[in-house]
């Protein structure tokens, strides 16, 4: 079925979905009061994400999507490869590589989230898209508030703000819905208010970059088979969020507030192959843990692994390549 009819199916009439993330159930509803205390909660996740490394067709669109439409800084760049970032930290590694767009019907990434720290900066992020006149797509999931694009390339990208402590439940009687603890009942990925939003904004000067604790906050993946791939993630130390066989989805978390860290799906379909090389899309990406202890513990229970520099190298079910190193 094509996705998003499929979608919309499950969900039910009441929203035209464009994505499914925000699902994540937790077991009981957090006070409004704990927000503010969610980033250093998450400071005790098992892992966190280091680069995104993408195939492209250009670094001079790269750089145009990246650095005007996005914020973030230019930080390295040859005829091949740019990365991008904060002032002290690379989120995308671009490698042109790549000779056609995205194509949908593979198996492989489906979106990644950059988070943003707080409400200004999402009111900023906001701000920038509209000024550079980009096309997205803003959508309250309840637990996250995002706002989805594409870049040049057909990848979708998520610019995203956490927001576990609204949420209360899954409701998933007649279709999937997301009870806030404030009693309002919507869609999983409901329409967000952008002019609510844009009362956070608390400046204008798009010459800033991107804040510095901004994230890499979460992947999608369209996997070959959810089951499997969501036993493989569990193995890598993530905790089971929503595992929904019967839609075709599952989540994780790494052991903080906000359980969606990776999320899976099959609604391209089960068994697809991953796109040829020659297609933009995910090159690799960066899983960073805790500490040595946990990395050698993951490495002891995932059937294939390869050490290069010090580094390790696996492969998820679908075929997925990840990098896994620890916290110095």
């Amino acid at each position: 079925m094509e996705r998003k009819r499929f979608i919309k199916t499950i969900i039910g009439s009441t929203t035209l979905l464009l994505t499914m993330d925000g699902l994540t159930s937790l077991t009981s509803a957090m006070s409004h009061e704990k927000a503010n205390a969610l980033e250093a909660l998450n400071t005790d996740e098992i892992a966190s994400f280091g680069a995104i490394h993408l195939n492209n067709t250009s670094i001079e669109n790269a750089k145009n999507f990246w650095i005007d439409v996005i914020g973030m800084k230019l930080r390295a760049e040859s005829e091949s490869m740019a990365e991008f970032g904060t002032e002290n930290k690379t989120l995308v590694v671009v490698h042109k590589t790549a000779t056609t767009a995205f194509k949908e019907g593979y198996s492989g990434l489906y979106h990644f989230a950059i988070h943003l720290p707080n409400k200004e900066e999402f009111a900023k992020a906001l701000y920038r898209l509209q000024r550079n006149k980009y096309s997205f797509s803003p959508i309250d999931h309840t637990m996250t508030q995002s706002f989805y694009l594409t870049d040049f390339d057909n990848v979708i990208v998520e610019l995203a703000l956490e927001t576990p402590e609204r949420f209360k439940r899954v409701i998933t009687e007649g279709g999937l819905f997301m009870d806030d603890t404030d009693g309002t009942i919507r869609g999983a990925s409901a329409p967000l208010n952008t002019d609510e939003i844009l009362k956070s904004l608390a400046e204008k000067d798009l010459s800033k970059i991107i804040s510095e604790n901004a994230k890499i906050g979460h992947i999608h993946f369209y996997a070959n088979d959810v089951e499997n791939n969501n036993n493989f993630y569990k193995k890598l130390g993530f905790s089971q969020s929503n595992y929904f066989p019967q839609y075709m989805f599952a989540d994780l978390g790494a052991g903080g507030p906000y359980l969606h860290r990776i999320a899976l799906n099959a609604w391209h379909g089960y068994n697809k192959p991953m796109a040829p090389s020659s297609n933009a899309g995910l090159k690799h990406y960066h899983i960073v843990f805790k500490s040595r202890e946990k990395l050698e513990n993951v490495l002891n229970l995932i059937e294939y692994s390869t050490e290069k520099k010090g580094e390790y190298w696996t492969l998820d079910p679908t075929g997925t390549k990840i990098l896994l190193t620890h916290d110095a």
